[in-house]
């Protein structure tokens, strides 16, 4: 994943415009249409993000073609039920998979580019609130009621809801303008907000770990120059 660089750059900047540009599909169809195509940069570069192990490819392939079927099905019945879920299910696992290969190049013992490492852990740390949403709206779906929204009390809950939401309980900032009522949402919530946490926690201290073992070797090999 070293030599990949500019791959995994660019599949951030897709991450990012996913995640965080959600609202163009509450525009009509045409920006839903549009902010589709955005699934598929994402599918294309997180493939080349994960070529490096072989045995990820295939099975981020299927799923990633099953992911642009559901998003297109949504962009044009965005009501449908069986087209949401499907597309829930198919993000949820895309983004878990991808996010497993990240955290295996974050946490590798072996030397990389810190550059290369941050920006993994970025696009992964975004990832992990991707699942997350995804697994709310489909809760949400299945069981209505599981959440409640203040600012639109007497309105079903739509997925972009969840990506908000989720974001928000990934940096612990619980503005609380959406609440999980069920116990088993709240306890997926808290999750969430642990799991941030922890990752912020322990990429923080991988990178003090990179720094303190290159400086330990340039010093070792000047010293074994002189």
């Amino acid at each position: 994943m070293d030599e990949r660089g500019p791959n995994l750059g660019l599949f951030l900047l897709f991450v990012v415009m996913l995640q965080f540009g959600y609202p163009m599909t509450l525009q009509g169809q045409g920006w839903t249409l549009l902010y589709t195509l955005l699934y598929v940069g994402m599918i294309g570069f997180g493939l080349l993000v994960v070529r490096d192990q072989r045995d990820r490819v295939l099975p981020v392939l299927v799923v990633g073609v099953a992911l642009t079927f559901f998003a297109l099905w949504v962009a044009v019945d965005p009501l449908r039920g069986v087209a949401l879920l499907g597309l829930f299910s198919t993000l949820f696992a895309f983004q878990s998979g991808v996010v497993y290969s990240l955290l295996k190049f974050v946490y590798r013992r072996s030397p990389a580019r810190s550059l290369n490492v941050i920006v993994a852990a970025i696009s992964a740390y975004l990832l992990i609130g991707g699942v997350f949403a995804t697994w709310f709206s489909a809760v949400e779906l299945l069981v209505p009621g599981s959440f409640t929204d203040s600012a639109n009390p007497d309105e079903p809950m739509a997925w972009q809801s969840f990506v908000y939401f989720s974001y928000v309980t990934l940096a612990t900032l619980g503005y609380g303008d959406i609440v999980a009522v069920a116990p088993w949402t709240r306890s997926l919530a808290a999750l969430e907000a642990v799991t941030g946490t922890l990752f912020l926690t322990t990429v923080i201290a991988r990178l003090v770990g990179m720094y303190v073992g290159a400086h330990t070797r340039e010093h070792r090999d000047g010293g074994t120059a002189d």
